[in-house]
């Protein structure tokens, strides 16, 4: 049994009350499953490893995998075969918002939050979200009905007039639905577009997995360098900017850990090992020698080399990490 979800029926939920957040599977054998997430990462997938396990020929063995980052969950493929559509569209990463529908082959996960309060509350809702769904369903397979009457109405009309200048109507028949070509350098250029927007996706996927990779191992400020690169291929992508963004909060709250260490460290007369937090200050900050932190930690380790007795600069520093 998986570590990272919970399992129960749609209806159902944790006995403790609070706020949860769970992908429901709509469709296939798996169907009115909810899957509550509890770990900081989850792996769904065809193989029997995976916490989520998929029951689909379409879904690699690891398709994709949903990470809690702070207050968000941000769903990533894992290069599958097949690809992540969420909604309508084919996504690399996203960040799961309520009512998301995630799809994968022909398995389809609502990822929704929930209040649980009190088990029949949760009950009613819970139906509604899977009935919903079956209604979708019902409503585009009905959508076809009209489709076969105007079809029928247009065969009965063929043979009705067939014997009425035949040929002629067949002709404006044709004529409606007739589809002009643009002119060749409208057309060449649109491809043209088309390759170019591909190629810098392309080139900013690289640069965001490489940042990604970084952000999980902890690399911060490689990280940063990272997806900023991806941002000058594409300024304007909202992963990149939404990474760039809590990599430099993780940041911020690293050298925060650091300064409060070293101040105890102080307080405990421990100065040789204040010193080396405020070397990893400086470490972390080495393209940055005017930020406040950079300077007051050099300030700093020069109190600490007076307070030991030692000589200005004796106490090195590494500049930046390798």
């Amino acid at each position: 049994m998986s570590n990272a979800v919970k399992i129960f029926k749609h209806f159902e939920a944790p006995k403790e009350a609070g706020q949860y957040y769970r992908l429901v599977c709509l469709t296939g054998k798996e169907k009115g499953i909810a899957y509550f997430l509890i770990g900081k990462r989850v792996v769904l997938g065809r193989s029997d490893k995976a916490d989520i396990r998929i029951l689909d020929i379409k879904s690699s063995r690891e398709h994709c995998e949903v990470i809690k980052v702070g207050k968000d969950f941000v769903l990533t493929d894992l290069g599958s075969q097949n690809g992540v559509i969420v909604n309508d569209l084919k996504v690399k990463q996203h960040v799961l918002n309520e009512g998301d529908k995630v799809i994968i082959g022909k398995t389809v996960y609502k990822f929704n939050k929930i209040e649980v309060k009190g088990k029949s509350e949760l009950k009613i809702a819970e139906d509604e979200d899977v009935e919903a769904y079956e209604d979708e369903e019902l409503e585009a397979k009905s959508k076809l009905s009209p489709v076969l009457v105007i079809i029928i109405l247009v065969a009965v009309g063929i043979i009705v007039t067939s014997g009425e200048d035949k040929e002629e109507k067949i002709k404006m028949r044709k004529s409606r639905y007739t589809v002009q070509e643009l002119p060749g350098s409208i057309s060449e250029s649109m491809q043209g577009a088309r390759k170019k927007d591909k190629k810098i996706q392309a080139k900013m996927n690289i640069y965001f997995q490489k940042g990604l990779r970084e952000f999980r191992e902890g690399n911060y400020f490689r990280a940063m360098s990272e997806f900023e690169h991806a941002l000058s291929w594409s300024p304007n992508d909202p992963q990149a900017q939404f990474y760039l963004r809590k990599t430099k909060e993780a940041l911020d709250n690293t050298i925060k850990d650091f300064e409060l260490k070293a101040r105890r460290d102080e307080d405990a007369l421990k100065y040789q090992n204040a010193a080396v937090s405020y070397c990893a200050i400086l470490r972390l900050l080495y393209r940055y020698p005017n930020d406040d932190r950079h300077v007051n930690a050099i300030e700093m380790v020069a109190k600490i080399e007076e307070k030991l007795g030692l000589e200005e600069g004796e106490i090195e520093c590494q500049k930046e990490i390798k």
